[in-house]
Parts: C-alpha cells; structure tokens; sequence
C-alpha cells in the first residue's frame, strides 16, 4: 500500500469496499470471485489495497481487539507488538511530557504510549506514518499522537523527555542477530536513549547480556508462555538489574542475576518448568525459593521440590518417576501409570522430542477421555547426568 491508498481507504468510498469484500469473504465466496466484483467500478490499485487491508487486519487480530477498523498491511500487522505487551511497556511513560516513539511502524505502541503521554510517532517509511495516523484517527487518539516521516537518528523534536526505540532487525536475508546491523544499529539507540530522562529498547529476546550497558534494566515478557519481547530500559525508569513478566496475567518478578545460591539435588515430588522469560533474565535463583524448590542441574531452569507450591513463573508437574535416559523404561513406566498419551519435553537433553513423542504414543496407542490431562515425560539433566522424568502436570 502507498499513503494515498490509505487516504483513499479512510474515505467513505474506500471504507465501503471493505466492508463489501470483507463481508463477502466471510460469507464464503472466493477472493478472485471479490476481486471481479470489486473491478466493476475501482482501479486495480483500489482493488489491490483493499485486498492489502484486509489481508493486514486478518494478520492482526491475534494482536489487537479491534483489529477489524485499524489500518495495517500484513508486513506492519506482523511486526506489530500486541496490546497486551504494548500497554505493559507503555505503562513505565507514565508522567513523560512528550514520548518520541522511533521506528513507529503502523503504531502498535504509538497507542498504548498515547494513553498515558502524548506521542511523536516517527518512521522513514511514509506508508508506516499513514498507517499510524489513520490507527490514531480510529482509536480517538489523533490529539495525542503526531505521526512525522523520518529518521530515529535525526534530532528529536522539541519538548521530547522519553523515547521508545524499536529498531528493525531484518535485512535482505531476513532476521539479523547482529546488533551493530539493526536500524539504527543497538549502540545508535543507545546513545539516543541516554540523551533522555527515560527510555526504552525493544531488543531481540536473544540478545547478548554484556550488550547491556551497567545501570539499565533488563526485562523479558512472555506472553501465554511464549518469549516475545525484550526491553532495556535506561534512566528514570529503571527498577531493577532484571526482570521477568508474565502476561497477561500481568506477573513481574525482579532483582539480581543467578548467583549460584540455589541447592543442586535428585528430582523431588514435583517438577517445576519455569517460564521462559525467567529464564533469559537469569533469575532462576529468584524464583526459587518462592517455590521451596532446587535447582535439578546448575545450568537448566528446571526446578524442583516437594511441596506443590503455585505460581505464574512455573508449571508444576507430579513427578511419578525418573531414571537415567532409555526409551525402554520410559515406556515401560507409562504403561505401569495407565498413560494412553503423552507429551515429552526437554531442557539440556540431545533428544529429538518429536520422533520421541510419536513413537511412545504409537506404542501406547490410546486417546485421551474427554478433559484428561497428557502424561509428560522431561528429559534433562541432574548433576551432569541425562535423565528422563515422568511426570503428569497439574497446574
């Protein structure tokens, strides 16, 4: 889409033939069937943007709640951060005058800073900055969000005291692990976040933690136990050297990286899988005791204990048994437990889980009643030594 296919789209002609096409998809007629029906009176063009905007909208209705009336291309739907997280992050801009949100994209997080701050969306790219001003036009924003063209390296605009960065990390080839290959590269962001009170960096979840520059934060969200999103934060909004959070349930623990402090013993009663954002921000040692649990091997973020202890950085497992790894005996036990199903897991293991799992519910052959739970079986690691765990989860 161009900028003026989006004008065009926000006028009642445009709005109409969406909603004609939508509403003919929907009822099961065929996209090229549409396509001839809408040609009768539009340009190929028109035709191709209205295709594009739906297209878009269907890519972002796992992000957004109203991603129906919102403006995207399916590119910018993909990239965009989903409401859930945008309005986590944005919640730390709380009391900024003015939020210079650089690399906007189509303006995911331009509406969540817009409800807490008034906004400066930029992006190089002119159909991003329509994008983002016809989302805020939608969303009754448009006061509070100004939608510009340009670099995040040129001078911010007056009256900024915040910014949020979200460089891009594709290249030709796709993903770039890089950091010094983003736009604009991590030490570019860097510098323009230390020029402000507060900022914000959203960094590939993988990113190297001696990246991290001393005194910033760093957070790791998953959401509905998926890694989505990592953030440095710099200045006033710092509050903690690490952080996890779970959403939606909106759960956040913090404090200092893993220090060693966590017990090492055998599997007790219950097995925890810790969150993967616990995880990445090395906060293993954090959760715990929060748990009354050990660590099973120093280097995996599987704990365990004996009590069953609840909580949103954890699922917690039943252990019926474990042994040292061989898919005999594993067998062998889910037979003795009853199990007709299973899921196998692993953490520290050089198991294939996939070929694993097919072939122990080839041999079980069994199907579940209806509302049981799977058995699971966990390969890992305690003390150094590859094992195998069997176990059924209960939270």
């Amino acid at each position: 889409m161009t900028p003026e296919d989006i004008a065009w789209l926000r006028t009642p002609e445009g709005a109409a033939a969406c909603v004609e096409a939508a509403d003919a998809l929907a009822a099961g007629r065929s996209e090229l069937a549409v396509i001839e029906a809408l040609r009768r009176r539009l340009t190929p063009e028109r035709v191709r943007a209205v295709l594009a905007l739906l297209d878009g909208r269907r890519a972002a209705r796992a992000k957004c709640a109203n991603a129906g009336s919102l403006f995207f291309d399916r590119e910018s739907a993909e990239q965009a951060t989903s409401e859930v997280v945008a309005r986590h992050t944005a919640a730390r801009f709380a009391g900024a005058s003015l939020v210079a949100d650089l690399g906007c994209g189509a303006g995911g997080d331009a509406l969540a800073l817009a409800e807490v701050s008034t906004v400066v969306a930029i992006d190089r790219d002119p159909t991003r900055v329509a994008l983002v001003a016809a989302n805020a036009s939608v969303r009754g924003l448009g006061q509070r969000i100004d939608a510009l063209e340009g670099s995040a390296e040129d001078a911010l605009p007056d009256g900024v005291d915040a910014v949020w960065l979200d460089p891009a990390r594709r290249d030709e080839g796709g993903r770039t692990l890089d950091p010094e290959a983003w736009s604009p590269p991590l030490s570019v962001a860097l510098r323009i976040a230390l020029g402000v009170a507060r900022a914000g960096i959203k960094v590939a979840p993988g990113i190297d933690h001696n990246l991290v520059p001393p005194g910033a934060e760093m957070e790791f969200i998953s959401v509905a136990g998926n890694l989505v999103e990592a953030v440095i934060w710099l200045g006033a909004v710092v509050s903690a050297p690490r952080r996890a959070t779970v959403l939606p349930e909106g759960a956040s623990i913090s404090g200092e990286p893993d220090t060693g402090a966590t017990p090492i013993a055998a599997p007790g009663a219950y097995l925890y899988d810790l969150d993967p954002s616990v995880g990445r921000a090395n906060l293993v040692d954090v959760v715990a005791p929060t748990l009354d649990a050990w660590r099973l091997d120093e280097a995996i973020a599987y704990l365990s204990g004996d009590e069953p202890r609840e909580s949103p950085f954890a699922r917690r497992f039943r252990v019926l048994a474990w042994f040292p790894f061989a898919e005999r005996r594993i067998l062998d036990a889910l037979r003795e437990a009853g199990a007709s199903r299973v899921e196998v897991m692993r953490r520290g293991s050089p198991v294939e889980t996939n070929p694993l799992e097919v072939r122990l519910n080839r041999a079980l052959s069994g199907r579940l009643a209806s509302g049981e739970q799977p058995w699971t079986v966990a390969l890992t690691r305690a003390s150094g030594e590859h094992i195998a765990i069997v176990c059924r989860r209960e939270r």
